[in-house]
């Protein structure tokens, strides 16, 4: 991922920022030295004010806009908005799916859609004073305009409509009927649960449809980014992330995991390491299975990644070809 680095004493520094982990003191940055070869460079997180993600540029040079979180199921419940005062003065204003002080750092998306920053991760050492907006749901409230039950019917009629549109697209793709997505909408009513759990429980789709699709479903109805799934799944599960939209693996890089395991656990080698350690990207960072099956492989030190599951599809398919992961191709041809 092209980032800025700020740094607490006005430096910058420009590179690939291919994995990050808040929780580690120390970062890599790959950038060009003086004789324009790319070499890595170890950064301590406690000497940076800001990280900033770089919207990626058309031919013309101009940023390229990039879709964030808007109606969201989560609006209402998840975000905030910040302004940010830096101990040198700076300030931010954006917004935050989650803020905590006692953390190391948070991230912030600009409120301008002009901005040339996709986030930006702000290291709590470096701010001075946040102020935090309620959210509009959560400001009614107060003002006694609405009730909580008011806003959560809201939330729910919301939710419903979205399911519908969910039906609609598994319906577009094959994988359940006209008659059957009828069928379980007339099941849901006057029912709490989940489209998604009455197609299941009616056998139209298998729990192997929903770990692979429902990602992609999200980023398809534009509710979420595949960075904002891969920022969710790492604040959750305390691990680095990684975007693999544009990123080249070395071979040898590639090459230390078994293709047979790479394939059937849907894994991919991203960088090796000082120290002896390989960085491998998953969508199920908290799959034990996957963990232990992926350091028996290699002799080297394993850290898992997290990386939205159709960009490892279509990585795996860049580096190993398409057969062994049919049930991805359809995955991946939505995503290319």
């Amino acid at each position: 991922m092209d980032v800025l680095v700020k740094y607490i004493t006005g430096e910058t520094k420009r590179g690939d920022l291919h994995s990050f982990n808040a929780n580690q003191p120390t970062f890599y940055l790959q950038v060009q030295n003086e004789e324009g070869k790319v070499v890595s460079s170890a950064e301590k997180l406690d000497s940076v004010q800001q990280i900033l993600y770089l919207k990626k540029e058309d031919p013309k040079g101009s940023p390229v806009r990039m879709e964030k979180i808007g109606q969201s199921t989560f609006a209402a419940t998840m975000a905030l908005r910040l302004t940010v005062e830096f101990k040198d003065g700076a300030v931010l204003t954006g917004t935050t799916h989650k803020y905590n002080p006692n953390e190391r750092g948070f991230y912030l998306v600009p409120l301008n859609p002009a901005d040339r920053s996709e986030r930006i991760f702000i290291t709590a050492h470096a701010v001075k004073r946040v102020d935090s907006m309620k959210l509009f749901g959560k400001v009614l409230i107060d003002e006694n305009k609405i009730t909580q039950k008011q806003l959560e019917a809201g939330l729910e009629r919301q939710m419903e409509l979205r399911e519908k549109k969910i039906g609609d697209i598994l319906q577009e793709k094959n994988i359940i009927t006209g008659d059957q997505l009828r069928e379980s909408l007339r099941k849901q009513e006057g029912s709490r649960k989940r489209l998604g759990e009455i197609l299941r429980e009616a056998g139209y789709i298998t729990s192997e449809h929903r770990k692979i699709r429902l990602g992609q479903i999200l980023v398809e109805l534009k509710f979420l980014t595949p960075n904002d799934i891969c920022i969710a799944l790492a604040t959750q599960f305390h691990c680095a992330w990684v975007d693999l939209s544009d990123m080249t693996i070395a071979p040898e890089v590639v090459s230390s995991l078994p293709e047979e395991i790479v394939k059937r656990r849907e894994v991919i080698p991203v960088e090796k390491r000082a120290g002896n350690i390989l960085v491998v990207a998953t969508s199920e960072p908290q799959n034990p299975d996957i963990a232990r099956e992926v350091a028996a492989a290699t002799s080297l030190k394993v850290e898992l990644a997290v990386a939205y599951e159709v960009y490892i599809a279509r990585t795996i398919v860049r580096y190993f070809g398409g057969e062994g992961v049919p049930k991805r191709e359809e995955a991946v041809k939505g995503a290319a």
